[in-house]
């Protein structure tokens, strides 16, 4: 089986920012082509891949949504002129669920089963399948199906070989939908098949596509599902016929699976973010101070290649509200109130000095991220300038672009106190018209998008852009800022997600451990802390160590898909810093959990360099080179070891310690049998931890001895999981190694 990622080469070329879709098309700098190579799906008006609901849950996009992602039913590449009409044609029995009025629209089934929705569009008559789960009894403490869908060739049919888990337990399929092999202890999985509304093709019975029918392009879906109602997100697979390149080449190709046929994975991330380490920067705060502009953020480019960063993401630098001059109690100069989304803010420099910038990351290997802000406007954005104001020409048209509260009273809906940035209406097909036209702009110029306040967009449209960009160039990222995260954003809307469980975690540990930390007066920052307060819950009131353990689990038992990658991090510019909350022992152990845990690690600027306040300048001169010396070693050990790349397993292990504040786990990558157990201690001084495991004396972080290798040192409180399970938990008992951790210790394990 193929895929259409291809490894990064380093430096990366200028043409490789040359993006050429499915269509082959060569895109312009300004984001379209003669050839219009940005489109979504097949260039019509279809609504996209069929939709997996909950009776009663249904697609919904209401006013003050302000803890769930959005959804509703769209045209995708929409027409702001075009008529467009919804209906049910196709329902199961005893259902009255109809879809309400108007072009984007909402949808509640009420009765299980398949639907089959038709949009009435300029272009004809569209149908899409809605798939409607009942109202599971789980309460949402069971965990949720996985679904990984392979195929193989064998004769004249393609055979779908789908991959559940439950609770991180594989279990393969006979074939079909019939029931998956598992533990006794799990609900028995059923596997069903859905083939695009778009395609011509069938899925047989057994699980197989006779390879004759395969004549053109289409996509095939998977879900797992619960004999109690449970559901996976989709995973999906492209069976194309050979001579169906991107340029539309008759040509036979040497990567077919079989006589006549590619298999192709579509919700697969880009191979080069896999095992990247990201590096968020605040752009208005990263360059010199006294000349803070891109020319001057690319002289310090020097800093981020010698970290080792593969990826750099630039907070907004478009036309702003927010720009220089912002006082710190309004979160300083940070760009998140767009007023022009096609220029960039002319107080860091023109549109070609950005470009240059992007060049010079490239010529190191580090790849940019656009930081996308389309949940909202500034309210000084000329379009809701023209909302509010019934004198301005464009007031009726802009009037509908916009949310509202009270219309009348020109009170728009926004998120918590954020008053000055309103929200768009993404149920406008001109809001989408303009944005699609944003993001095609950008997307040429840039390796990925992190999407601001995606929770805010309803999941339809970050399907739409998924497939636009990505068919486009299936190296093209996106990450999601969804908080609290949601695993909806997986499976052909994002790559990547904010972790924000294990932030959460941390933030618990830290908390904990923290004693009279030699910090910085407590800022205060209403639109900050009122976000981070509101939607980034404690994980408990334990302070144990192992919390980071279990927001790892968190992402199997809430259903993330197989496919999806978790952005790891300590701080970032809408949060304290760890170091000033919880002192420099905590920060060095947090680091090094995003680091060795499975996941995207991220740096925020100054991380690093000892930076104490949210959003100060760099301290450049005055770094803390103890510091920083300490997360370059972090990155070339996530970068080099086989046991920490993302693909390894993560493992629970047993372990004693006399403090909450430690814990041990292992990593594990068995293809290549390397396997290392790391211990972390957030509290001041050195912790003593107990293990049986055969590893090696030395740190590879520090290279200093650490480990003693007799059972006959001091008795270790027992505080693993699977301690309970030996009648040891928080008695007396011997380790066949102990280990002595300050902060962090990677260890390796000779098997």
């Amino acid at each position: 089986m193929t895929d259409r990622r291809r490894d990064s080469s380093e430096p990366l070329e200028r043409e490789d920012r040359t993006k050429r879709g499915r269509t082959g098309r060569e895109r312009t700098d300004g984001g379209k082509s003669t050839g219009d190579a940005f489109e979504s799906g097949d260039g019509s008006h279809h609504p996209g891949p069929p939709r997996f609901v909950t009776v009663g849950d249904g697609i919904v996009n209401p006013n003050g949504n302000e803890m769930e992602p959005r959804d509703d039913l769209a045209p995708w590449n929409p027409d702001a002129e075009g008529g467009y009409a919804w209906r049910v044609a196709d329902a199961p029995p005893d259902s009255r669920a109809e879809p309400t009025d108007g072009p984007v629209a909402e949808f509640v089934p009420d009765v299980p089963g398949v639907y089959i929705l038709e949009l009435e569009a300029p272009d004809g008559v569209h149908e899409l399948t809605v798939r409607a789960f009942p109202d599971s009894e789980a309460d949402g403490t069971e965990p949720r199906p996985r679904i990984r869908l392979e195929a193989d060739v064998r004769g004249d049919r393609i055979e779908l070989l789908p991959n559940a888990t439950l609770s991180g337990r594989i279990s393969t399929a006979v074939g079909g939908s019939e029931d998956m092999e598992g533990d006794a202890d799990e609900a028995a999985l059923e596997v069903e098949y859905y083939v695009d509304d778009r395609d011509d093709l069938a899925v047989a019975s057994d699980g197989t596509i006779a390879l004759e029918d395969v004549t053109e392009r289409a996509r095939i879906y998977a879900v797992a599902v619960t004999d109690d109602g449970r559901y996976s997100l989709p995973d999906a697979l492209e069976v194309v016929p050979v001579g169906d390149s991107a340029d539309g080449d008759s040509t036979a190709r040497d990567d077919a699976d079989g006589d006549g046929v590619r298999i192709e994975r579509p919700f697969e991330p880009p191979a080069w973010v896999e095992n990247a380490v990201v590096y968020e920067a605040f752009i208005r705060r990263y360059p010199d101070q006294s000349e803070p502009t891109f020319e001057t953020f690319a002289d310090r480019l020097d800093h981020l290649e010698k970290l080792g960063i593969d990826v750099l993401w630039l907070t907004p630098f478009l036309e702003t509200k927010r720009g220089f001059g912002t006082p710190d109690e309004l979160g300083g100069p940070h760009g998140y109130h767009t007023t022009d989304y096609l220029r960039v803010d002319p107080d860091l420099g023109t549109l070609a000095e950005f470009e240059a910038l992007v060049d010079a990351c490239h010529e190191r290997g580090i790849r940019v991220v656009f930081d996308l802000v389309i949940n909202h406007t500034a309210d000084t954005h000329p379009f809701f300038e023209a909302a509010i104001d019934e004198d301005h020409p464009d007031h009726e048209r802009y009037r509908d672009w916009y949310r509202w509260e009270d219309v009348e009273a020109r009170e728009p809906d926004a998120y918590f106190d954020w008053g000055e940035i309103p929200n768009l209406d993404h149920g406008n097909p001109a809001v989408r018209e303009y944005l699609l036209d944003v993001i095609d702009f950008w997307a040429p110029k840039v390796d990925g998008f992190r999407t601001d306040v995606a929770w805010g967009v309803p999941l339809s449209f970050w399907a739409e852009v998924y497939d636009r960009v990505t068919s486009a160039d299936a190296e093209f990222f996106l990450l999601d800022e969804t908080l609290p995260s949601s695993v909806e954003m997986g499976g052909g809307r994002f790559h990547a997600h904010h972790d924000d469980r294990l932030y959460s975690a941390l933030e618990t540990i830290g908390n904990a451990v923290a004693t009279d930390v030699d910090g910085v007066e407590e800022e205060t920052n209403a639109v900050v802390d009122a976000f981070t307060d509101s939607v980034l819950e404690s994980d408990g009131d334990s302070p144990d160590a192992s919390l980071v353990l279990d927001a790892v689990d968190e992402r199997a038992r809430r259903g993330g898909h197989l496919s999806s990658l978790w952005l790891t991090y300590v701080e970032n510019h809408d949060t304290d810093r760890y170091l000033s909350s919880y002192g420099r022992d905590a920060q060095l152990a947090a680091g090094a959990a995003t680091f060795t845990l499975p996941g995207i690690p991220m740096l925020y600027a100054g991380q690093e360099t000892g930076l104490r306040k949210r959003r100060e300048p760099m301290n450049w001169g005055e770094e803390d080179e103890e510091l920083l010396a300490y997360y370059r070693r972090l990155v070339d050990l996530r970068k080099s070891h086989p046991a920490l790349q993302t693909d390894a397993d993560l493992e629970r292990i047993e372990y004693g310690t006399e403090t909450d504040a430690a814990v041990a786990y292992a990593r594990a990558d068995p293809k290549r049998g390397r396997r290392v157990v790391v211990a972390l201690h957030f509290g001041e001084g050195a912790a003593t931890i107990g293990v049986d495991e055969a590893v090696a004396e030395t740190d590879l972080l520090t290279g200093e001895t650490v480990v003693r290798n007799e059972r006959d040192g001091p008795g270790i409180r027992d505080e693993s999981d699977n301690g309970a399970d030996r009648g040891m938990a928080g008695e007396e008992s011997t380790f066949d190694r102990t280990i002595s951790v300050e902060t962090a210790v990677v260890l390796e394990v000779d098997e």
